[in-house]
């Protein structure tokens, strides 16, 4: 009986500690904020100490902070990285702190940043992907956002605005700031009419955004909307779809450019103009070969800072979103030109 008791406690004991690690190690970091709009030491509404292990687990938040600081030590897994978070006027600035005890040891600088509602200083790309599959069309937006302000500030209007329509399933996205490769999960908030709403600012720098849902269909020959919002001073995105033996018409008024330079295999590519009174676009798609992804039975999610599939390899992942949104941007500007210069023609 002894001996099963003893048994029977280090059962216990041992799943309290699969459950609960034991901390192993303690750590105290020193903290200095910095504007980065004014050049000098800054201050924050908060800062949070956060776990990364299987999921982020909070493990101190210190409220009304400013200059230089220290955080008291905390004890936590050893060999397990940290995230501070600060937050400042309606935006949170990430850094990630290895399991590195010279980088510990470190003064972790955190630049904050003044805000400004004027998104007229965002500069935006971006691009959209409609994959027919057999139950279903898959649409993946993804968007490079460019801050550029000078001083430079966070642009906070109350979140940034997506279209989904109200019909689709399956609804992800992913914010990833500046250098960091960090893939942040996005929340969206149901407005109305298709209108979700992300709220979160955009930081000085490169932001790039990546949306994926999944519209529901029933037949060979489909249509669905959709519109612009914050971006909608483009007037007009650059559309590719599969597969290629696939039917495509775009409202009467889309004025569809085929585009052919630069396009990798297996994709039908169009220039697309938007309405200019509702900035809305309809796509019909009729018939094409469903595409199967490599793996389909296993759960999408953020790999690597991506959610394009592995299937899917032929629009940007070969040379990156980054380098393909640079190309892209220059592209659209030559095409706009054109466009510019059509017009005048036309009229003289």
């Amino acid at each position: 009986m002894i001996i099963k008791m003893n048994k029977f406690r280090l059962f216990l004991l041992l799943s309290f500690m699969i459950q609960f690690p034991v901390f192993a190690e303690s750590i105290s970091l020193r903290v200095k904020l910095w504007n980065g709009s004014t050049e000098s030491l800054g201050k924050a509404d908060s800062i949070k100490v956060i776990l990364l292990r299987d999921s982020m687990i909070p493990l101190y938040e210190q409220k009304g902070i400013s200059g230089e600081f220290t955080i008291p030590k905390l004890d936590l897994p050893e060999g397990s990285p940290v995230l501070l978070q600060v937050s400042y006027k309606s935006a949170n600035y990430n850094k990630m702190i290895p399991p590195v005890p010279a980088m510990r040891a470190q003064t972790q600088e955190v630049i904050v940043y003044e805000p400004t509602e004027n998104l007229d200083l965002l500069k935006t790309r971006s691009l959209m992907q409609v994959v027919r599959e057999k139950k279903s069309i898959h649409v993946f937006k993804i968007y490079l956002l460019r801050n550029e302000t000078k001083p430079p500030k966070s642009i906070y209007a109350s979140g940034l605005d997506f279209y989904i329509p109200e019909e689709a399933l399956d609804l992800q996205g992913s914010w990833t700031q500046g250098n960091s490769k960090m893939a942040i999960p996005l929340q969206f908030i149901n407005e109305s009419s298709g209108k979700q709403r992300v709220d979160r600012a955009v930081l000085p720098g490169n932001t790039e955004v990546q949306i994926s849902y999944r519209i529901p269909i029933e037949s060979e020959s489909f249509q669905f909307k959709d519109k612009l919002f914050f971006e909608s001073k483009l007037g007009a995105r650059p559309i590719f779809l599969k597969p290629t033996d696939m039917k495509v018409r775009f409202s009467s008024d889309a004025k569809p450019e085929i585009l052919q330079e630069d396009i990798p295999e297996g994709l039908q590519a169009f220039m697309v103009n938007y309405s200019k009174d509702s900035y809305e676009t309809i796509i019909q798609m009729e018939g094409g070969t469903p595409v199967l992804p490599v793996v389909p039975n296993e759960a999408r999610g953020i790999v690597n800072g991506s959610m394009i599939p592995e299937w899917d390899v032929a629009l940007a992942a070969v040379i990156g979103f980054v380098g393909f949104f640079f190309v892209l941007a220059l592209g659209f500007d030559a095409w706009k030109r054109k466009q510019k210069n059509d017009s005048e023609k036309i009229s003289t």
